[in-house]
């Protein structure tokens, strides 16, 4: 073991709970910075104001970054181009030295390898050269798209964004259907309409479980995946897409047999995307300018937008919070390198990196259990356990949907949540490896629920509905704080209702965070395919009431302390008027308590 290791853990740690310790003491004992009546700014708030700060800081210096990369990295061109410019034009000065264009694997080798046979030339042939030595070569890219009975036009929609991608040369395009029955072939025949005489390929048996069966059975024998696959499936080619009907088992499985495919067909990066995703057409290539930013980036996550905004409230509401998650969270943790999740609608892997994460990746289990969901951010961490660095970009950008109900987000909420906690465990082993604004930022999104929880139900029961009404206040102020800095950023007023958003996570999200780790064991997906006949089953009507039940608990527990709140505030004798409160009456100026006010004389 490295003798630097426990040293960067205790540092991790130490750096981390700078933010964590203080907040949490300073919560517990009521810590006081400053008070103004009944208004008091504690330790804690310092803590949760510094931390905005820090994350508003980072993401403004992450934008900047990327312009700045974008203005000065070497631009991609074509393989094809760069060898045939170079066999038109061969170098003067060394004419005996010949480099073979299609044995280099790696890109950023051929570069290096092309800029110094010409380190010694006079300067006129540097100026003939200067436009390749502001080039290289771009990344042998491959496309995977997975999905499981979706709706035809949203995967019609995918598929064409697909081919309108704009790169310099042509990528191998994988599609893979989870699922062999005859509601799936659905898909299929979608794929070929937009992809005609493209091959639809039906997989027997999951490669995934092919391949583990070997594992076991040649155990003293490293197997050569690449080399199986190109000897017994049909693989893309620059010219051709292949789409794959394979028995249903999961995304999981479906992204694993899409990345070894593309792998065993030479990709040296694949990216990653769902069967609802519709691209922008410079996507692909922003994604793979992101991989040169720094030395050994192994991933790279876009920005996803919603398409269906005018669904509904929630929808629109969700498309904001959207814009939050990606613009500020995540390029926080992208200017520290360390974005903790690649959202499946769209992300980039290097291969190399791939083929060391896929194998444990794929046989994760959770108490025991098959791990079902959380692929996207457990490929994430894989990544960054082996101590690659992974980074967002704003420039790629891609539209998804998101669900336009309450109860089919709530659930997709839910299932989020519970591959957050579960994912916990698997972080704390690569904070020592990462910046430890990773580990502060983890403990915040990780205690902030249950710091929240814990202020709900002492609100509700404290005997005055003022109490309630200025924590809500505050809740809008601090979201203040980040919708004012997304309308700067987006130049986009559509940010002033994002306070609003509040209510949602008050109403639903709180509970679903609950419920998620109440329910941790539980590996079922949730949410059900977009199909018309999945979607029809869904809406049964005791379904519905049975994935309800912890909102309606949690409903009557909120709203039943709101009632108690305010019959025992009318029923009491001697109680403070809204302007005693604020500070601005006569009879309580002098207050000892945020959440009781003295008794009256009995």
């Amino acid at each position: 073991m490295n003798w630097t290791l426990p040293l960067k853990i205790l540092y991790s740690v130490v750096i981390s709970c700078v933010f964590v310790v203080p907040a949490l003491i300073g919560y517990g004992l009521k810590v006081e910075v400053t008070r103004a009546s009944f208004w008091v700014l504690g330790v804690y708030g310092m803590i949760v104001f510094l931390f905005i700060f820090l994350q508003l800081l980072f993401a403004t210096l992450n934008r900047i970054m990327i312009y700045h990369y974008k203005r000065t990295l070497p631009k991609p061109v074509s393989l094809k181009s760069h060898i045939r410019n170079t066999q038109e034009k061969p170098l003067p000065k060394h004419p005996e030295k010949v480099i073979d264009f299609d044995s280099v694997f790696d890109r950023e080798e051929l570069s290096s390898s092309t800029s110094s046979e010409v380190s010694d030339d006079t300067k006129e042939e540097k100026e003939e050269l200067k436009l390749e030595k502001n080039t290289r070569l771009a990344t042998k890219m491959g496309l995977a798209v997975v999905g499981y009975r979706e709706e035809p036009q949203l995967f019609t929609q995918c598929l064409k964004s697909v081919q309108s991608l704009n790169y310099p040369d042509p990528f191998k395009i994988v599609v893979v259907i989870d699922g062999d029955e005859e509601a799936d072939r659905e898909m299929a025949n979608v794929f070929q309409t937009v992809f005609p005489g493209c091959p639809v390929v039906g997989l027997p048996e999951l490669p995934s479980t092919v391949f583990q069966r070997m594992e076991k059975e040649e155990s003293k024998k490293k197997l050569d995946y690449d080399q199986i696959i190109q000897d017994a499936y049909t693989l893309p080619t620059d010219a051709v897409a292949v789409c794959y009907l394979q028995p249903h088992r999961g995304k999981r499985h479906a992204m694993y047999t899409a990345f070894r495919v593309l792998m065993a067909s030479g990709c040296e990066a694949v990216v990653s995307t769902d069967s609802d995703t519709k691209f922008d057409p410079d996507a692909m290539l922003e994604m793979e300018s992101a991989l040169y930013w720094f030395p050994n980036i192994g991933a790279a996550a876009g920005d996803v937008r919603i398409w269906n905004t005018n669904d509904s409230l929630l929808s629109f509401m969700s498309s904001l919070r959207y814009w939050m998650a990606f613009n500020i969270e995540r390029a926080a943790q992208s200017f520290n390198r360390c974005v903790t999740c690649v959202s499946g609608p769209m992300g980039i892997y290097r291969s190399h990196v791939l083929k060391q994460i896929l194998d444990d990746w794929i046989s994760q289990s959770f108490l025991g259990m098959e791990c079902t969901y959380g692929d996207d951010r457990h490929l994430t961490n894989r990544t960054l356990l082996c101590g690659y660095r992974v980074v967002y970009t704003h420039l790629a950008f891609c539209e998804t949907e998101t669900p336009s109900t309450f109860l089919r987000w709530f659930k997709q909420q839910t299932r989020w949540s519970k591959s957050f906690y579960r994912e916990i465990f698997w972080n704390a082993r690569s904070l020592h490896k990462h910046s430890p604004w990773m580990a502060a930022e983890l403990f915040y999104q990780g205690l902030y629920p249950f710091v929240l929880l814990f202020s709900i139900f002492n609100i509700l029961f404290s005997k005055t509905p003022y109490v309630l009404l200025l924590w809500l206040i505050s809740l809008v102020a601090i979201s203040c704080i980040k919708s004012i800095y997304a309308m700067v950023s987006s130049r986009s007023i559509r940010f002033l209702v994002f306070p609003l958003y509040s209510l949602y996570y008050m109403f639903g999200l709180v509970p679903a965070k609950l419920w998620a780790i109440v329910s941790l064991w539980d590996v079922g997906w949730g949410t059900s395919a977009r199909s018309a006949a999945e979607l029809k089953r869904e809406n049964v009507f005791w379904l519905k009431l049975k994935e309800a039940l912890p909102v309606l608990v949690w409903l009557t527990l909120l709203f039943g302390g709101i009632a108690f709140n305010v019959v025992i505030f009318v029923l009491l004798p001697e109680r403070p008027s809204i302007l005693d409160f604020f500070g601005f009456g006569s009879t309580m100026s002098n207050p000892t308590s945020i959440v009781f006010f003295h008794n009256p004389k009995l």
